[in-house]
């Protein structure tokens, strides 16, 4: 079988996956908001998801796409591969030291204080924000990946 086309296959499958991850956040915050007491649980599925399903998948999407570059020998100065990795490398500048830590304070928060503490609010008002602006960034990154832009 054609490696070029197993690669492929792995690239969007996880990209698939990983996008499709932190897409089923939303759903999580919001029976966590129509189940306060659930929010625990919900923060937990959340940071378990993205280490163990989405961020993984974000990471052999990279590696499969760059091995795809490799093997065909196309240029990294090729507008749609640097503007993709941009976009990856802005998407992990925000999410490792940003969105990483504070889901993670969230759960202790909601574990001591509780959720309907000043703490646990201001926290949700800032990590809410930039769940969606890393959704967001994933989204950005497989339309340039499709449309190819020049």
């Amino acid at each position: 079988m054609n490696i070029y086309l197993i690669l492929k296959f792995a690239h969007i499958l996880c990209a698939i996956i990983a996008l499709g991850a932190n897409i089923t956040y939303a759903v999580w915050l919001q029976l966590a908001k129509d189940q306060p007491d659930m929010t625990v649980f919900a923060l937990r599925g959340i940071k378990r998801i993205d280490d163990w399903v989405a961020n993984p998948a974000y990471f052999l999407a990279l590696a499969t796409g760059h091995a795809m570059i490799v093997l065909t020998e196309m240029p990294m100065t090729t507008t749609w591969i640097w503007l993709g990795n941009a976009l990856f490398i802005l998407q992990g500048l925000l999410a490792l030291p940003f969105y990483t830590p504070l889901l993670k304070k969230q759960i202790v928060v909601a574990e001591t204080a509780g959720v309907d503490s000043e703490e646990f609010r201001l926290l949700e008002r800032r990590a809410n924000p930039l769940g969606w602006a890393l959704t967001g960034l994933g989204v950005a990154i497989v339309v340039v990946m499709v449309w190819k832009p020049q």
